[in-house]
């Protein structure tokens, strides 16, 4: 069984997953979800290849299924910084070198917050790469949790919280 698979069924990650899923049963918002966590996923390793980043597809992987997982303890204002302890925790547990850990818990927990689309788009077009690379990581998870959202097509759009601008106007593709 390879990392990722060891990790996507370890106990303590499904029982978190389990545990999101029971507290957004009736949202009618966008979910945290398994399928949430797989767009962001696939965005992000589009756009980490893009840019060269070294071990792009791990550290994709890692931060997008671990990203919000701390919404299970905190569902409120902390659940990136939940999150990455909880990165943290799962991932020493693992065959997973400290500086990938590192970088890996810093983009979760920096990850929440939306930007204006345009923005967005810019920033992708130009291929913007942060001074320091843990930034470079946080911006693109939360860039990737961002446009994971179908906000165009939602049934909720109306009742959102999010911005005009912030709202995604298509499908993310890579």
């Amino acid at each position: 069984m390879i990392m990722n698979d060891k990790i996507l069924t370890d106990k303590r990650f499904i029982d978190k997953l389990n545990i999101i899923n029971n507290i957004e049963v009736d949202r009618c918002y966008c979910r945290h979800n398994i399928s949430h966590s797989q767009e962001v996923v696939r965005i992000l390793t589009g756009l980490s290849k893009d840019r060269g980043l070294d071990n792009y597809e791990e550290l994709s992987f890692f931060m997008g299924y671990l990203h919000d997982m701390g919404r299970a303890d905190d569902y409120g204002g902390l659940h990136n910084v939940r999150s990455s302890e909880f990165a943290r925790a799962i991932l020493k547990d693992y065959d997973i070198d400290s500086d990938s850990i590192d970088i890996i818990c810093y983009a979760i927990e920096n990850h929440s917050g939306r930007m204006p689309i345009n923005d967005i788009y810019t920033y992708i077009n130009d291929n913007v790469i942060e001074t320091d690379i843990k930034d470079t990581w946080a911006k693109l998870l939360r860039i990737a949790d961002q446009l994971s959202r179908d906000c165009y097509k939602c049934k909720a759009a109306s009742a959102c919280r999010w911005l005009p601008e912030e709202k995604t106007v298509e499908t993310w593709k890579c």
